[in-house]
């Protein structure tokens, strides 16, 4: 009868969108039908395609697919896999995570757990869950966030704004810190440098207790693009740095020294997150209290006509 005949349809969906032989077309239109079957093991087979080799098409028609199913064990499994999902897949979690109030409290055990799950829930996400309209979730998120902060890291931070209290900063020798330190990852003003990191000429005018933590402590919370990422491929290589940016069958990686690789995804042995900032912390080592007061004093001016700015006023 009819229930046998969709029955029969939801079996073949299960079978080709697994099946890596048959074209993306039609694998992309049986994952669309995941999960409308009610068939537990509908989830195993949409997690199956959850792989950093598959087009991000169909990771994201998979994740899709998980969304429907109202089943417990969906943001746990779609949990199992962060570390190998690249940014969009992991957006689309996340916000499929923050739907329901039942997965968004799955989410917030995690990332208890978790301290580098915390770090890379962005700053938008982290003010939709301090609002969230239920209000015990709402609480939960806040407090977890701002438990998140590593002590001996912010030690480092006080110390440093203590400092600068008293210290004055010259911006032609902070342009120089910048340019031996910082230009490794950004590029600001006159200084020629690799534009691996954010660009920093919007932080011009930004107070030295915003600057501080943000210099010493960045992984308190990453920006989703810089995110440390390691390939390795099928022959062997391994790469580190940034995904900067995801096509179907390809990925673009821009490697620490700024090289940019597009790699296939069926060259793709495992692609995993580390869930760091590619900027160190530690640079306490590098940059003492002078230079610091030095380096903060460049980068709010710069843009503003102050010496190694690169304007004139």
């Amino acid at each position: 009868g009819a229930r046998a005949q969709t029955d029969g349809v939801f079996a073949t969906a299960r079978a080709v969108s697994a099946n890596g032989g048959a074209p993306l077309e039609q694998r992309l239109a049986a994952a669309r039908l995941l999960g409308r079957g009610r068939q537990p093991e509908d989830i195993e087979v949409a997690a199956g395609l959850l792989a950093p080799q598959l087009p991000v098409e169909l990771q994201l028609a998979a994740v899709a697919a998980m969304g429907r199913m109202n089943q417990v064990a969906v943001p746990e499994r779609l949990l199992a896999g962060w570390e190998s999902y690249g940014r969009l897949v992991r957006a689309a979690v996340l916000d499929l995570l923050l739907s329901r109030p039942a997965w968004t409290n799955v989410l917030l055990d995690r990332v208890v757990a978790d301290a580098a799950l915390r770090a890379q829930i962005d700053s938008g996400r982290r003010a939709t869950l301090a609002q969230h309209s239920n209000a015990r979730v709402a609480e939960r998120a806040t407090e977890i966030f701002n438990a998140g902060i590593d002590v001996n890291r912010q030690k480092v931070v006080d110390r440093y704004l203590a400092a600068l209290a008293s210290l004055r900063g010259d911006p032609v020798k902070g342009g120089l810190v910048f340019a031996n330190i910082c230009s490794a990852c950004h590029r600001l003003g006159d200084i020629a440098g690799r534009p691996i990191g954010p660009d920093l000429a919007a932080l011009s005018d930004r107070s030295p207790a915003y600057l501080v933590p943000h210099i010493l402590d960045p992984n308190r919370a990453v920006e989703d693009r810089y995110v440390l990422y390691t390939a390795v491929t099928q022959d062997g290589r391994n790469l580190a740095g940034m995904l900067a940016g995801e096509a179907g069958n390809s990925i673009t990686f821009v490697e620490l020294d700024g090289v940019e690789q597009v790699i296939l995804r069926g060259e793709l042995k495992s692609l995993t997150s580390t869930g760091r900032s590619l900027m160190p912390d530690g640079l306490e080592a590098a940059v003492n209290e002078q230079a610091m007061a030095d380096l903060v004093v460049f980068i709010a001016g710069a843009g503003r006509g102050l010496p190694g700015g690169g304007k004139t006023p």
